[in-house]
């Protein structure tokens, strides 16, 4: 027998019974059939059948014991439609609604079972049961709008910029490799990644800022692609944090951090500069890009959110759960304690503005 199991189909039901009247005991029928012996006497035992008192009148013959073979297979064909366990997400409960509500919030499926299991009144629901409830809906509209919600991977890449290999060299850059080593290893929150996501025709342009440690996201409203411009609004975003939580920061060796020198001198932030066609050395602002792209699409123009709008979106990505940081919130983390509630902002909706940006 092989470790796959499977179950016994009619034809072999109907061996059970036959065999059972001509008087085989039920380890004989399991060998006849290459089957376990606790196969068959589990399918007798369940079906109504009796073994024969060997003081009875049936001690020569065991007969069938009232195990019929049709009977059976209906038995297990009905037992095989019904679900061994209870749905927990079913469509119209208040669990299932409470589902909807944050994935309209943007979060994953993940930080969905993670922030219920925070409530004051926890729900122990895994995301793997949100992914099955949702795929296994009837299609319609509210199941395209659903899976609409869930996060999706690009079908393709892109295309290669072709200026890449025009871009101008940098003055007076410090390469990733002189970075401390307390970088390098995130044993401490204060150093930062960022980069540039682009609007419309590369027409406009919003700054990300992440911290190394705690995943802290900063967005940065840019009024044009200019050094200057970068350099002064990326020092403004950082200012506004302590100077032990400002330390340093890794960009690209794009164009618009030629006026490195003028964030350090305004900032504090000692800048390192990643090596060419590098993206993984900024792993961590990459992938933090891909989640801002959930509120800033592709082929939309920029220039039209405000600093406000963009703080209030940064701030929906920054209480979301974490699975690399143990479930907790990066907001949990970099804020100071008592800044920062997190029951509060996921359990008042209503009290806390949410962005639904239209695509």
């Amino acid at each position: 027998m092989g470790n796959c199991y499977v179950q016994l189909d009619d034809f072999e039901r109907v061996v059970i019974q036959s065999q059972l009247q001509m008087g085989w005991r039920p380890a004989s029928i399991a060998a006849g059939l290459q089957r376990s012996r606790s196969t068959v006497t589990r399918e007798l035992r369940r079906n109504g059948w009796k073994r024969p008192s060997e003081s009875s009148a049936q001690s020569r013959r065991w007969g069938n014991g009232g195990y019929v073979a049709r009977r059976a297979g209906q038995r297990a064909r009905q037992a095989h439609r019904k679900p061994r366990v209870e749905r927990k997400l079913v469509p119209g409960t208040p669990l299932w609604d409470q589902m909807c509500v944050h994935l309209r919030r943007r979060l994953s499926p993940f930080q969905i079972a993670s922030t219920l299991s925070r409530m004051p009144e926890p729900v122990r629901i895994s995301h793997e049961t949100i992914y099955t409830a949702l795929y296994a809906m009837p299609r319609g509209e509210l199941r395209t709008e659903l899976l609409r919600l869930l996060r999706r991977k690009r079908p393709q890449r892109g295309t290669r910029d072709p200026n890449r290999h025009q871009r101008p060299f940098v003055d007076g850059m410090t390469l990733i490799d002189e970075r401390p080593t307390e970088v390098d290893e995130r044993l401490v929150p204060g150093h930062w990644e960022g980069d540039l996501i682009k609007g419309r025709m590369n027409r406009s342009r919003v700054g990300t800022l992440v911290e190394r440690t705690t995943l802290f996201l900063a967005l940065v409203k840019l009024e044009d692609g200019r050094a200057e411009t970068t350099a002064n609004a990326f020092a403004t975003i950082l200012n506004r944090f302590q100077s032990p939580m400002r330390l340093t920061l890794t960009y690209d060796q794009g164009r618009e951090m030629a006026q490195h020198r003028t964030l350090t001198e305004k900032s504090g932030v000692k800048v390192y500069f990643a090596h060419p066609h590098s993206p993984w050395e900024r792993g961590i602002n990459e992938n933090t890009n891909g989640l801002v792209r959930e509120y800033l699409p592709k082929g939309q123009d920029l220039s039209v959110y405000s600093q406000q709008q963009l703080d209030e979106i940064a701030m929906q990505l920054n209480a979301r759960i974490r699975k690399s940081l143990g479930n907790k919130a990066p907001a949990e983390l970099f804020l100071p304690q008592g800044d920062f509630d997190f029951v509060h902002f996921w359990q008042n909706p209503d009290k806390v503005k949410n962005v639904a940006l239209e695509s």
